[in-house]
């Protein structure tokens, strides 16, 4: 498997490489991914290329035993290519983008995508024929540094033409859209506008907002286009290697359609940083991340850049704990990883990243956190029968749409609505259930026992009627406020709430509430509504809980519906966690799942691999835990007598 680190030989003097090599090699790393912010090194004038740094360090490398995941540099423009084209992106505000950070270019500026193509081409036919470069990756974090989104003249006609090959006719269009409100047909696509600052007035926060439509096609013409932009990259490649390709994605990332970008991908890598400047993330968000990434494709992936050390660019943030690193790297085979790449091996002596720390730190001498990932590299070598082609057994699913990220971002509903954290509610109550979920886009329903669509509001005809299918044949179907109201070109239906989902729910919402307080819910399930609430009137439908508060008191607030074989569940309000586990524990027993408390802050997972079945235990408390399960440890070949040590991972073979 790999296990592996990133690394800037460029960074370094030469006389340095051979002795960071045998480094390499003494902490059992046998890959390193590098290149990606390089297009200067290599092509220090327009047209002349020079691999010459790269060959040497590969060579040094491979006569260590470590193989090489090479990148094409498009990431990061040298000069002289914003000084000679007209390549950097505008923003809203038509302000063009400064040169000096990286991701500064337009996916829809010709010469940008010339220039890459020339340089995508030319590395491929450097490495064409050299057997220790094992993989490619595309560009570096599409999306990231806020450059998903372009407002340049060449976006605008493309634009245009992206419109007219979906839509046909402008009359379309126009009916689609509703241009009669304001008065906004167009007479051609040529006239379409970018959801763009629309006032005279100087940037200050206070914009009108555009035609619903036009923003959500916008978005998902702005996701295209970094996929286009990727594909002319991935296209060149297959022409000189055979050698897998891999993009370095961002998990919760939503800017860009991770389905859409992954496709012609031979396998998704992502990058996984816990704790940073920033704050920490909840173990149980990383985890989804984990799941959103193996969503991508529904096939296990890499962690191209896994946190090695302390992380920041202006300050840093906490130091990872001894046993930290072990035990995130643990986390991410467990929920798919079957590679482990660390950023970065030593710490930038220059740069933006002098506080993003690495496997060493500035001075290069190996501490705690190499030595704890060298112990690591024991482990998993020996063990690494176990992780390739490993899978686990999902009961449920939680479906991302990014089309509903995009809406709910264009009409939140209510200020403090968060599509993002109201999926990731319905994840973390899973998973601490023990409740083996997986989180992907709304398909093959019939591999899970329960699915959930929290604020599925955008919804095509044919996505309705495969929800539809699922419970009649025996799904369980959990859905949620503002579901199933509007149509795949943003409109509402003219239809009665929830929408496509009423007769399946069996309900009618026929009124809502964004209470200006806390709305106690009581029955089965109890807790409280915080920022949205549904009035529920049951057409046939069971309630489980009802509203104790406000002028729709005794009101239903949850029900559920026999339909089919199966059930669907409505929950017309935003509940807080405790609330939403009770819910999904009552949803996963009434669908035959072993529900089972996890104890505080320890994961359990349950996979299958070649070798057999096993259960990966994951502790993020900083003390001993007793989990309850016993067996034998995969990793130590002793006993395991159900007490996990602090920080701690294991894979059991349960007795």
């Amino acid at each position: 498997m790999i296990f592996g680190v990133d690394y800037y030989p460029e960074h370094w003097d030469r006389s340095e490489w051979e002795a960071q090599a045998d480094l390499m090699k003494e902490g059992g790393f046998n890959t390193v991914r590098m290149g990606e912010f390089a297009w200067k090194l290599v092509e220090r004038e327009e047209g002349n290329f020079d691999f010459s740094l790269f060959d040497e360090v590969i060579d040094i490398l491979a006569a260590r035993g470590i193989k090489t995941i090479f990148s094409t540099p498009t990431a990061a423009p040298p000069k002289w290519l914003v000084n000679k084209y007209d390549v950097l992106q505008r923003d809203k505000y038509g302000r063009k983008k400064g040169w000096g950070a990286r991701r500064e270019c337009c996916a829809n500026n010709p010469d940008y995508i010339k220039k890459s193509e020339i340089i995508a081409e030319e590395t491929a036919k450097h490495y064409a024929d050299n057997k220790n470069v094992i993989a490619w990756q595309i560009d570096n974090e599409f999306g990231c540094h806020a450059s998903t989104h372009c407002y340049c003249e060449h976006c605008r006609k493309e634009f245009a033409k992206w419109l007219k090959e979906k839509y046909g006719t402008i009359e379309n269009l126009n009916e689609k859209w509703g241009g009669a409100f304001w008065s906004l047909d167009y007479d051609s696509f040529d006239d379409v506008i970018l959801p763009a600052y629309n006032s005279c007035e100087p940037p200050s926060g206070n914009l009108w907002s555009h035609n619903p439509a036009l923003d959500l096609e916008y978005r998902r013409f702005s996701s295209d286009s970094w996929v286009k932009y990727q594909k002319r990259q991935i296209d060149i490649l297959r022409k000189y290697t055979s050698a897998a390709i891999t993009h370095n994605l961002m998990g919760h990332f939503s800017d860009i359609n991770a389905f859409d970008l992954s496709r012609e991908l031979d396998f998704v890598s992502w990058d996984n940083y816990p704790e940073n400047q920033w704050g920490a993330s909840e173990h149980e968000y990383v985890s989804m991340a984990h799941e959103i990434m193996r969503g991508a494709k529904n096939k296990n992936f890499v962690v191209m850049e896994e946190q090695a050390g302390p992380a920041g660019w202006d300050f840093v943030g906490r130091s990872p704990r001894p046993g930290e690193l072990r035990l995130w790297t643990y986390q991410a085979l467990a929920h798919g990883a079957e590679g482990i790449v660390y950023f970065r091996f030593r710490t930038a002596l220059k740069g933006m990243e002098q506080y993003w720390y690495g496997v060493t730190d500035h001075d290069g001498v190996p501490r705690r956190r190499f030595f704890e990932l060298q112990r690591t590299a024991k482990e998993l070598h020996s063990i690494e029968k176990y992780i390739i082609g490993a899978r686990t057994h999902y009961d449920a699913l939680v479906v991302k749409s990014y089309d509903n990220a995009w809406g709910h971002a264009i009409k939140r509903h209510s200020r403090n609505y968060d599509y993002e954290n109201h999926i990731y509610s319905f994840y973390k109550a899973n998973n601490d259930l023990n409740v083996n979920t997986a989180v992907s886009r709304a398909a093959d329903y019939e591999k899970y026992k329960v699915v959930y669509m929290p604020a599925y509001n955008i919804i095509t005809d044919g996505e309705a009627k495969e929800a539809e299918e699922y419970v009649k044949n025996g799904g369980n179907l959990v859905l949620t406020f503002r579901s199933g109201g509007r149509d795949e070109y943003n409109a509402v239906r003219p239809l009665r709430l929830p929408g496509v989902f009423a007769e399946t729910a069996g309900i009618e919402a026929v009124e809502f509430d964004a209470p200006p307080r806390s709305v106690p819910v009581c029955g089965e399930i109890n807790g409280e509504a915080r920022i949205w609430c549904d009035i529920i009137e049951p057409n046939g439908a069971k309630t489980l809980s009802y509203y104790d508060d406000e002028y729709y008191r005794g009101k239903a607030a949850i029900t559920v519906n026999e339909y089919g074989k199966g059930r669907v569940y409505y929950v017309g309000c935003d509940l807080n966690d405790a609330a939403v586990k009770e819910l999904v524990r009552i949803v996963s027993k009434s669908a035959g799942i072993d529900v089972k408390d996890a104890p505080d802050g320890v994961e359990i997972i349950r996979k299958t691999s070649p070798e057999g079945d096993y259960t990966v235990l994951l502790n993020y408390n900083e003390r001993e835990t007793e989990t309850g399960i016993k067996g034998e440890s995969l990793i130590s070949g002793n006993k395991f007598n159900g007490k996990i040590a602090p920080l701690g991972a294991e894979i059991i073979r349960e007795s």
